[in-house]
């Protein structure tokens, strides 16, 4: 069975972008088998596919329109206008559209998946509450995720900003952003379940001509949120550029390599930022061994690959490809490759962007990847998400078993029982025995730093939890924990790039937002002293 091509999609970073759902691979296979209409209409329907495809959808809705003045009865046309009114955000009249396509021929397997897909994406948004900017349309809930929204349609629009710079694309009218609630409405706007999030780390997706995500506050440690969004927004704007057709790691790497320069002021990529610990390691290791998972290999999705090394190995490998042509070729390098995919195949792309053959190309990126002489580091993982439950103590079992060493997680355990009964020297004294067993544990570093930290003994934690930071840098314990240590000291400038990083990981901490009221009005920026105290009101009124 010949299944269509997926387009790659993607999550956050540290964790990134991924495949399709079953769900959606279904859909989309069931789309391949269904016979092309017979008759003058076939070649112009085709041709609207094609625009649909590209999420072109001015000129697919002109053709919709068309085919529906001939026969506004033709179930063909009504599905396909079904689909660019779901691309279009205009889920009432996709659900109206597809169940007219039904009457028609109510037993046609893939209109029905079109039609529940509509249906779920029309009950899960309805709840959720826009919000604007200049250049994106935002959809979240509300009472739970409302602080969210400053925070995204600001990292969108610096993103954007950014992105456009360096590839000089930007997109027309506002893009849709929808950040689902919960588990169970991420999987009915996305068709990605728990497994896929806990199992590949797949926090979002863009798809159906938007970017979808789900609220950080549904995961244990939360997640590069805002990260994941310009991750998310570059899939967008490489659809754009390459009328949807660019391979899978293109997409990937493109992705991972400029999610975060919406953080910087000058737009150009840093090496640093996709190198993470674990990702370097596992490029070590892959160069050691010479084993790569090959760009035949991520298609046509990610989804495939065994394990979650093998996963973050491939992210891995595509960004250091982009940063390849990225120094060789330069941002107009990759604009000129992403517009060469809209009239050939990517392998002529590549031999036509370097004049030499694609093979040429894969040799001299892995002498490039070599050249930057990595090295594993010791005490990296790949780190893997876990969805919230309504368990208390979840998040501290959950905790102890990131700890490898048995005798670590024995100490550590019973340095909390000490600390729960205020014993905190003597559960300080468990944390170090801890420590020597697994003296790169980022759970045992934080606890340590934090009974330090409570002790007063600032210049002790310090250590510790930049050795963590350097560790696992996506770990919100260690930023919240920093921004106490330089709140407690007063050092304000270095207290509020800790505490902004925490927000860009986990904002539903109210510790956070409590300290940041603090640090601002010692820096005397009063109205983010302010914004940070509402911020605060507002979680507690909520918890």
């Amino acid at each position: 069975m010949k299944v269509k091509k997926v387009p790659s999609y993607s999550v956050g970073p540290g964790i990134s972008c991924l495949p399709l759902a079953w769900g959606y691979l279904t859909f989309l296979a069931l789309f391949a088998l269904s016979p092309a209409p017979a008759g003058a209409n076939e070649a112009l329907l085709k041709q609207g596919e094609e625009y649909l495809d590209a999420w072109r959808l001015p000129q697919a809705d002109e053709i919709a329109a068309r085919l529906l003045r001939e026969n506004p009865k033709s179930p063909e046309a009504l599905d396909f206008t079904a689909r660019i009114r779901l691309h279009q955000g205009r889920y009432e009249e996709a659900l109206r559209s597809a169940e007219q396509a039904l009457n028609t021929e109510s037993k046609d397997e893939r209109r029905q998946a079109l039609r529940l897909l509509a249906q779920q994406t029309l009950d899960t948004t309805k709840k959720l509450k826009r919000y604007e900017s200049s250049h994106f349309a935002l959809f979240l809930e509300e009472q739970r995720d409302g602080i969210l929204a400053s925070y995204a349609l600001e990292t969108l629009e610096r993103s954007r900003e950014s992105i456009g710079k360096a590839l000089g694309y930007f997109p027309e009218g506002k893009v849709r952003v929808e950040i689902a609630p919960d588990v169970a409405s991420f999987n009915a706007i996305s068709t990605l379940s728990v497994k896929d999030i806990e199992g590949t780390g797949a926090v979002g997706i863009c798809k159906f001509n938007k970017i979808m995500t789900i609220s950080p506050r549904t995961l244990m440690h939360g997640y590069r949120w805002l990260d994941s969004l310009s991750h998310e927004y570059l899939h967008f704007v490489i659809v754009g550029l390459s009328d949807n057709k660019a391979p899978i790691w293109l997409h990937e790497g493109m992705a991972r390599f400029y999610e975060t320069a919406w953080r910087r002021r000058n737009p150009a990529p840093d090496e640093e930022d996709y190198l993470t610990p674990a990702n370097q390691t596992l490029l070590a290791r892959a160069l050691e061994k010479n084993q790569f998972v090959g760009f035949k290999k991520m298609e046509p999705s990610l989804i495939y690959l065994e394990t979650p090394e093998e996963v973050q190995l491939a992210y891995a490998e595509a960004a250091s490809a982009i940063d390849f042509i990225h120094r060789r070729k330069g941002a107009p390098g990759l604009r000129t490759l992403l517009a060469e995919l809209k009239r050939k195949p990517t392998t002529e792309a590549i031999e036509q962007l370097f004049a030499s053959s694609f093979g040429a190309f894969e040799t001299e990126w892995k002498k490039f990847l070599k050249e930057k002489g990595l090295k594993p580091i010791e005490g990296s993982r790949v780190r893997k998400l876990k969805v919230k439950t309504n368990q208390k103590d979840d998040e501290e079992m959950v905790e102890l078993r990131e700890i490898q060493s048995v005798v670590a997680r024995n100490r550590t355990h019973l340095g909390d029982e000490l600390l729960g009964r205020g014993r905190a020297v003597a559960a300080s004294q468990e944390y170090q025995r801890a420590l020597q067993a697994s003296p790169h544990s980022p759970v045992i570093l934080n606890k340590l730093a934090r009974v330090l930290i409570q002790r007063d003994k600032y210049d002790e934690a310090l250590p510790h939890l930049k050795k963590a930071r350097d560790l696992e840098p996506d770990h919100v314990s260690t930023y919240i924990q920093l921004g106490r240590l330089y709140h407690a000291k007063k050092n304000h400038p270095e207290a509020r790039a800790a505490l902004e990083e925490a927000i860009q990981i986990n904002p539903f901490n109210p510790l956070i937002h409590r300290l940041l009221s603090d640090v601002y009005a010692g820096l005397g920026e009063q109205d983010k002293s302010k914004q940070a105290r509402a911020t605060l009101d507002r979680l507690m009124k909520t918890k």
